[in-house]
């Protein structure tokens, strides 16, 4: 059975045939209708067992809420089972994250957290996925932490993901008229505004970190996201600050690493339609 993994995230829909044609590609998310090119592909490279890795908040393959993609709250596994016939799997991508990490570092405890368009986190405990009731569990940009005077993607304005995110870096840099477009330029600006965006963002990614691994006890933490990869210096600061941020205890014995993945919640939806394939 030919297999097909897409990975539909705040700015790139990309995807992986896992059959004879091995067609890989993307197409910004703005500029296409998701939909319509997930049926294509489907159609397209005969595939019979699809897996989805989705940014938004996802539960049993139906999207719930999508801050930064924009389709409705829907039941996507069921539409696109309908309209092409394929098995179909949709997870969050964090989750989808988390499961090829930790098939990448062979872990059993471990928490992902990726800065990139959105901030979120993955967990994945003693070898299993924890989702939550509803799909939900790693949600970790849309935890309380400063007002802002913008909303969320969510329609909040103290969400942490304001500040530690790519698309929370942009909204700072509008609303202080910064010319410097990388983190790095905003930490060694002359404008003091901007270097303050620098520091919130390190704050608010240091704040998520230690929340997650307070909660979870992990044996590690992986970093990645377009924000991170973008700037690997970040595993340094972070690993020297994160047990200020975290219970000191639970930051014995705790790995930090970057990603090796070049796309792990593409890898994460491979495995969904591998799983799906082998039934």
């Amino acid at each position: 059975m030919n297999g097909l993994a897409v990975d539909i995230g705040g700015t790139w829909l990309r995807w992986k045939a896992l059959g004879e044609r091995g067609e890989e590609g993307r197409v910004a998310v703005a500029e296409a209708d998701p939909l319509s090119v997930l049926e294509r592909l489907v159609r397209r490279n005969e595939a019979g067992a699809v897996g989805i890795s989705f940014a938004g908040q996802v539960d049993g393959g139906r999207i719930l809420a999508s801050p930064n993609v924009p389709l409705p709250p829907m039941d996507l596994a069921a539409y696109l089972h309908e309209r092409t016939g394929a098995a179909v799997a949709v997870e969050n991508d964090l989750d989808c994250a988390a499961l090829a990490e930790a098939e990448e570092w062979k872990a059993e405890d471990l928490v992902v957290l990726y800065s990139g368009t959105g901030l979120g986190a993955g967990f994945v405990v003693r070898g299993a996925l924890v989702r939550g009731h509803r799909g939900m569990a790693g949600e970790l940009g849309h935890i309380p932490y400063r007002e802002a005077p913008f909303a969320c993607g969510c329609g909040k304005r103290n969400c942490v993901e304001l500040y530690a995110s790519g698309s929370g870096l942009a909204k700072w840099r509008a609303f202080h008229r910064c010319e410097e477009e990388d983190l790095a330029a905003l930490r060694d600006s002359e404008r003091s505004e901007c270097r303050e965006i620098y520091r919130n963002y390190l704050d608010g990614l240091l704040a998520a970190a230690g929340t997650a691994i307070t909660l979870c006890n992990p044996e590690m933490l992986v970093l990645g996201g377009g924000v991170i990869r973008a700037n690997p210096w970040l595993l340094k600061k972070l690993s020297a600050r994160i047990a200020s941020y975290a219970l000191p205890i639970a930051c014995r014995e705790l790995r930090i690493e970057m990603s090796r993945l070049e796309n792990a919640s593409l890898r994460g939806a491979e495995l969904l339609a591998e799983r799906l394939a082998s039934r």
